[in-house]
């Protein structure tokens, strides 16, 4: 009878069972694949955009204004007297042109004192009548519609306020004009006074220069005030006087 096999030592004989349990299997991996990859195995790197800073909101500006404004008036021809200062009271009309420039117009109404040397005067076709007539002075006085047109440009702007400076012509309809002056003529003292009723019309012959303050009070309201000059490129009212004016107008004004 064969010898039975001897059992190997310290019992380490592997059973079939035991022999299953240490095959190995093949185990497939599905790795994710492009845009799934994780971050760790992207090949592209994402660039990121960091957020463009907010642009600064701009006032809205009207593009239309009215407003009132009334001055105290002084007029002078050549500069021969100075008489108390009148009103100069009317309406203005501004369209904004840009952010800077604005174009305006109006209607005025002032009332003018003065007086006139002889020899500013011109009489026309009375010269003749004028030789024996001796006197030095013509007072006068007129009503005076101004319709301007001027470009206005603010020389410095803020949120706040604005300083300006503004240039352009006028036009002058006199309403009415007197005049009087006292003379002696062959010896004989006289007294003359004359009137004018809208009798004269100067298109554009008043040159118009300014500069100005303005406060805003809302994004519509503001309030200004504006130092100017009126310079005569020619001579108006009967007489064909020079007539220069000066004052400072003040004013509220509503944008729309």
């Amino acid at each position: 009878m064969p010898a039975e096999a001897s059992a190997p030592e310290h019992g380490l004989v592997p059973t079939a069972a035991d022999n299953s349990a240490l095959l190995l299997k093949e185990v497939s991996l599905a790795l994710p694949t492009g845009s799934a990859l994780p971050a760790p195995l992207a090949t592209v790197a994402t660039t990121v955009t960091p957020p463009r800073p907010e642009a600064p909101v701009t006032a809205h500006q009207p593009r239309f204004y009215v407003g009132l404004v009334g001055a105290p008036d002084v007029t002078t021809v050549k500069f021969a007297g100075v008489e108390s200062p009148l009103p100069n009271l009317g309406v203005v009309l501004e369209y904004r042109l840009s952010s800077r420039l604005r174009l305006s117009t109006g209607l005025l109404r002032s009332t003018k004192q003065y007086s006139a040397r002889r020899e500013d005067c011109d009489f026309g076709d009375y010269a003749v009548y004028m030789k024996h007539r001796y006197f030095d002075d013509v007072d006068g006085t007129c009503t005076v519609l101004d319709v301007p047109l001027n470009l206005r440009y603010d020389l410095l702007s803020r949120p706040g306020y604005a300083l300006y400076g503004s240039t352009g012509l006028s036009s002058f309809f006199m309403q009415r004009e007197t005049y009087s002056y006292a003379y002696v003529e062959y010896n004989k003292p006289g007294y003359w006074e004359g009137e004018a009723v809208n009798a004269n019309r100067h298109l554009l012959s008043i040159l118009n220069l300014s500069v100005g303050y303005e406060r805003t009070l809302s994004p519509r309201w503001s309030l200004h005030a504006e130092p100017y000059v009126k310079v005569p490129l020619a001579g108006v009212g009967v007489y064909k006087l020079k007539l220069t004016s000066a004052g400072v107008f003040v004013g509220v004004k509503y944008g729309f």
